[in-house]
């Protein structure tokens, strides 16, 4: 059997850098959008992945296929908990018969593994140093070889893919006498032309990957001190600027929204499901259980992100997984910091710092970022100043509050509650004098943390642990001209929902009744001088269940039953989209698949338009 709970460095830390060298692109024709999304669908029966979400929308027209690499191998020999795996190295040749300009430009990326046993990987994709997609791997059964589909919608880094440049994958699976399992990879840029009905997209004029070379790799942060941090010079006429960013938590942090403060260590030890992992087992991590991105200029804050609790497909219990994995798992989405204010000071012709950190990480975070650049097309320089920046006035790094309360009883039983909490609000605002007159750029957002944890051991070899999490952030950024106030709002929010029953048996194994909820809710809304010109929703929730047998302290899984799990996927906008899609699994395989339900005639659209 799979281990359930095998130390997070020795599942996650071993997927670092691999590729290989020697692939050029072809042209294709690209599939139509219906294929594709027939081509991903989940379907009864099924024991592969199976998940709900939409594809990338697609315009209109006939695209073509520049590709990165087929069929590549990821099987290095050696040790499962290395991280030394050559990358995989690539070629990308601009496509000669569609150079652009582009309405829409789609990373797709197929993997598979073959049965057995292996841990779960993360890859990530670079180009000229320039991350364009990151996630992880499904793990494999002893009689299931799954495959999956990915996409990304890269539009916004087309500038990237006018100049042919160097190219690596970094998949850091390792194969040993245990973990025999292969994965094989193939990846393409799909580029849609631009034409009187799909409007060529404004994609950013630089980007730009903080790891700063010409190849990129994610980087490591081992606790929240440490940062991912490049120092460049831009251009004089930076207008507009943002970053995109990934903060994956690994090894001790996997799991890190089940660590406890440390106060709380002793009294919920034996609550934890799994074995020691470099000292703490999971759900013992100390350092407490907020976490959270901070961005900075010249060592001045610029920005907070949130961090989201994804849970890997050997996470908690791999069968929780099978074949429905959790939210984002297998593609990650990027977080973007607008960094609008700062673009007077970015455009002073001198050398700036851009770095990102998490807070109070512990041991530790893998980071990737991009910066994005739009420039004035029409003045080589632009002045402005930034006017306001109430994060810089605030307190460095406030601790979460943390409320605890712990009632023992006869014969060691206890009840007991942990609560972490945290709230943060700022403004930050600047202006730029540009060719087109005077914009004034203001940046808030609004905050809400809370992670509550409850504890019950009502009997000697009975232990009940309850984590309910919810993230809520609201981004708002006004942009004002002498034509008047446009402004874009993005909530978004991350609930995630675990409740474990673990009942000890004799001679120290347990069963644990997982089960685990999860979600993430975007919305989006554009109002140009107080009327609403575009909006959005994006619902995708999750709930996965297994009942678990494990031997004497967690290191690994005996048996498993009760498997059964839901994932509904709901997106809609202003454009006229609408998709709805619900995946329904019992004992690791599909039973039910409902698509467009209370969509207009029931079926699933996508404008080619829509950004998911």
């Amino acid at each position: 059997m799979l281990a359930a709970t095998v130390p997070s460095h020795r599942r996650m830390i071993d997927m670092h850098h691999l590729v290989r060298p020697g692939f050029t692109l072809t042209l294709a024709l690209a599939l139509p959008s219906a294929l594709i999304a027939a081509q991903t669908s989940p379907a009864v029966g099924g024991r592969g992945v199976a998940i709900a979400d939409a594809p990338i929308p697609r315009p209109a027209g006939t695209a073509c296929i520049a590709t990165l690499y087929s069929d590549v191998a990821f099987d290095d020999h050696g040790d499962a908990t290395s991280r030394a795996a050559k990358p995989r190295e690539w070629t990308y040749t601009p496509p000669a018969q569609c150079a652009g300009p582009w309405s829409k430009v789609v990373l797709e990326a197929d993997f598979s593994v073959t049965a057995g046993r292996q841990y779960d990987r993360t890859v990530s994709l670079w180009l000229k140093g320039v991350n364009l997609f990151y996630g992880t791997t499904q793990e494999p059964s002893a009689k299931v070889s799954p495959h999956w589909h990915v996409e990304r919608d890269v539009t916004d880094y087309a500038g990237l893919f006018h100049d042919g440049g160097h190219g690596q994958t970094i998949l850091n699976n390792w194969i040993d006498a245990t973990r025999a399992g292969v994965i094989h990879g193939s990846a393409q840029l799909v580029f849609y032309p631009a034409t009187a009905d799909s409007n060529a997209a404004l994609p950013a004029d630089l980007a730009i990957g903080l790891v700063g070379d010409n190849n990129g790799h994610p980087v490591d942060v081992q606790n929240g001190n440490e940062t991912l941090s490049r120092t460049l010079t831009l251009p004089r006429n930076v207008e507009r600027v943002a970053l995109d960013l990934i903060a994956q938590s690994q090894a001790v942090d996997e799991q890190w929204y089940m660590c406890i403060d440390d106060a709380d260590m002793q009294p919920t030890r034996e609550f934890s499901l799994g074995p020691p992992n470099a000292g703490d087992p999971l759900e013992q991590c100390p350092g407490g259980n907020f976490r959270e991105v901070a961005v900075s200029i010249d060592g001045q804050p610029a920005g907070h992100a949130p961090v989201y609790p994804w849970t890997y497909t050997g996470g908690v219990d791999p069968n929780l997984w099978r074949p429905t994995t959790d939210i984002q798992t297998l593609n990650f989405t990027p977080y973007r910091v607008n960094l609008t204010p700062f673009a007077a000071l970015l455009d002073d012709g001198k050398p700036h710092t851009v770095a990102v950190r998490v807070l109070d990480a512990h041991d530790f975070f893998s980071l990737a970022a991009n910066l994005l650049v739009w420039r004035d097309q029409q003045r080589d320089v632009l002045t402005g100043k930034l006017t306001q920046n109430t994060l810089a006035t605030q307190q460095t790094d406030p601790p979460p509050q943390v409320q605890r309360h712990f009632k023992h009883g006869t014969g060691g039983t206890l009840q007991g509650e942990v609560d972490t909490l945290q709230k943060s609000h700022y403004i930050i605002t600047g202006e730029l004098q540009t060719s087109h007159g005077k914009i004034v750029t203001r940046v808030e957002q609004h905050a809400d943390f809370d992670n509550r944890q409850s504890f019950d051991h009502p009997s000697k070899d009975t232990y009940s642990q309850r984590i309910a999490m919810h993230t809520q952030v609201t981004d708002d950024v006004r942009t004002t001209t002498d034509a008047g106030t446009t402004q874009h709002t993005h909530h978004l929010e991350y609930p995630l929902l675990i409740d474990i029953r673990k009942q000890v048996h004799a001679n120290g194994d347990f069963t644990a009744d997982i089960t685990l909820q999860q979600g993430y809710l975007s919305k989006r809304q554009r109002t140009e001088n107080g009327h609403v010109s575009f909006w959005s929703t994006l619902d995708n929730h999750l709930v996965s269940h297994s009942n678990t047998d494990f031997n004497a302290g967690g290191t690994g899984i005996t048996g498993s039953r009760g498997q059964h799990g839901q994932q509904s996927y709901r997106f809609s906008d202003s454009l006229g989209s609408c998709y709805a899609q619900q995946v329904e699994t019992r004992d690791q395989a599909v039973v039910a698949v409902e698509s467009g339900h209370g969509c207009p005639n029931q079926a699933n659209h996508l404008d080619g338009h829509s950004q998911l």
